[in-house]
């Protein structure tokens, strides 16, 4: 894949800019990254060249991900569903098919069972959701080091220049030492961190009523792969791949074995 081949583009929605990733033609692919701060639709990039041979691939980075903009009282799971709404009507997207990857996957699951109009298909991979375990973690964000984003960004964008991995690089960290973006950011994911709320937006009770067509790609080295025939007899007519060499972000973990398994799903 040539440096050229994903463009980058910027849309406004109701709470400011938002960055997306886009590559190829077709039917449209919405793809939804996980938690990390560092990393957003960036980590997508290894699955972009392959899957935007079949599709048009759009990659956006979630409201309050750097570089684009956030906004201060989030509510994590409405607002993150909400969010992938409001992209689809800015570009004009009445349906497309949804991935989403760990926290995006969990964000998937919720849209296909309050929007399943919206939905061609969905495929979900090393998703929370499914088990809505406590995570600390989310509840304790920091400000992302130089360190933390050169290394997140060196890990994906393979495709960039080094030119332009570093202003990548230093455009995100520009965007997260501004006043308030961190702190806006952190107090959004404890929402997500509470037990109440996890519990709450849990996928299991909601899988039953999924009725979009639905591919589970799971890690083996992911707990979620301890699930697969469960998430199957609770979706009707979904189907799971589990893929061996593979974790929790196996869409870029093993990006071929991924992209095959989408691909073959969603043509």
């Amino acid at each position: 894949m040539t440096a050229t081949a994903v463009a980058r583009k910027e849309v406004t929605l109701s709470h400011g800019k938002t960055r997306y990733l886009e590559a190829g033609s077709g039917h449209p692919v919405i793809l939804l990254h996980g938690a990390g701060m560092q990393g957003g639709a960036d980590d997508w990039r290894p699955a972009i060249g392959p899957l935007s041979s079949h599709f048009r691939v759009l990659a956006p980075d979630f409201i309050g991900w750097p570089p684009g903009d956030t906004r201060a009282n989030l509510d994590a799971f409405p607002y993150l569903t909400d969010f992938v709404r409001e992209f689809q009507d800015v570009l004009g997207l009445e349906r497309s098919h949804v991935v989403g990857a760990t926290m995006g996957g969990w964000i998937a699951g919720l849209l296909g069972y309050e929007s399943p109009h919206r939905i061609d298909k969905l495929v979900m991979t090393g998703n929370p959701g499914f088990h809505g375990a406590p995570n600390e973690r989310l509840a304790n964000v920091q400000r992302p080091t130089e360190e933390q984003i050169r290394k997140a960004i060196e890990r994906v964008a393979t495709d960039l220049s080094e030119s332009e991995r570093e202003a990548l690089i230093q455009e995100k960290l520009q965007k997260v030492s501004e006043l308030g973006y961190t702190e806006a950011h952190a107090q959004m994911m404890k929402t997500m961190a509470d037990s109440a709320n996890r519990s709450r937006f849990i996928l299991m009770r909601r899988l039953p009523h999924i009725k979009v067509p639905t591919l589970f790609i799971l890690g083996r080295h992911d707990p979620s792969s301890e699930l697969a025939d469960k998430l199957v007899s609770l979706v009707p007519g979904s189907r799971a791949i589990v893929i061996e060499d593979g974790g929790h972000q196996v869409h870029y973990e093993n990006t071929d074995e991924f992209c095959k398994a989408v691909i073959d799903f969603l043509t």
